[in-house]
């Protein structure tokens, strides 16, 4: 069996969160069957299949109660579940909130992210907030570039001139926004912060409401790979509509929040 057939599994199962899912199916297109298939499901992500499916249906099911007016018994027969109590048991037990608290808002976002079967990588629970931010003005160092290498080359001048310089503390203890902004002719990036400075350009960040992660580390490592699993799992497994030509980061302390904006 090899990660291309789970992978095709993955996707029957996501298409058929609403309805009864066929293990028969699942086997086919496995290509194996189900008794090796469960075995070797459980070693990769350490869950049944069934329990995998639990958790996607009521990561929909939170998504839906937190963003429309539907009602919450609708909700729950929609995802498979056969009564109200059922319903909540298992929501409170994964989320540790009920529907009916989920709908007031309480609680951090939580979902359970599509599973996927690659080499080396690493599983990720998204905590994170949905926030609407009024528009905030910066003041910026800005670079830009026509491709994407020579700006991160750009970058890496840039952080070594500002270290030099003394600049990078100030900012650093005010709490530092860097940009990443693709346009029709060139990539750019800003770095700076809200507090004023007469020699850096000023920089507009648009309200607009945005999903938050929050990171507990600086390395650039890290955030690379949060910022790979946000692309690969969370952006697939809920029903947001990203813009792709905008990425916002904010350095403070010792950790890194990012700021996906929702259109």
């Amino acid at each position: 069996m090899n990660f291309d057939c789970l992978n095709k599994m993955i996707k029957y199962i996501e298409d058929n969160l609403e309805n009864e899912i066929d293990f028969n199916e699942l086997s086919k297109i496995a290509k194996s069957n189900i008794f090796i298939l469960e075995r070797i499901f459980m070693f990769l992500t350490n869950m049944t299949i069934n329990e995998y499916i639990k958790k996607r249906r009521l990561s929909k099911a939170f998504e839906e109660i937190r963003n429309t007016d539907h009602k919450i018994i609708d909700i729950a027969f929609k995802y498979q579940y056969n009564s109200a109590s059922s319903f909540n048991r298992a929501f409170k037990q994964l989320f540790n909130i009920t529907p009916t608290e989920c709908r007031k808002g309480l609680g951090k976002y939580k979902i359970i992210p599509i599973e996927y079967f690659e080499n080396n990588k690493n599983n990720y629970d998204f905590d994170y907030e949905i926030k609407k931010i009024n528009s905030i003005t910066l003041y910026c160092y800005h670079i830009s570039s026509k491709n994407y290498s020579d700006l991160l080359y750009e970058i890496k001048k840039l952080y070594k001139k500002i270290k030099k310089n003394g600049r990078y503390k100030e900012l650093n203890e005010i709490g530092m926004f860097g940009i990443f902004y693709k346009n029709e002719i060139s990539y750019n990036y800003y770095l700076g912060s809200m507090k004023y400075f007469s020699n850096l350009e000023k920089y507009e960040i648009k309200a607009n409401k945005y999903a938050i992660f929050k990171l507990d580390s600086r390395r650039q490592n890290d955030i690379v790979n949060l910022e790979k699993k946000i692309n690969k799992q969370w952006i697939p497994a809920t029903n947001y509509e990203i813009k792709n030509n905008l990425k916002i980061e904010f350095y403070q302390d010792d950790s890194c929040s990012i700021y996906v904006p929702i259109k």
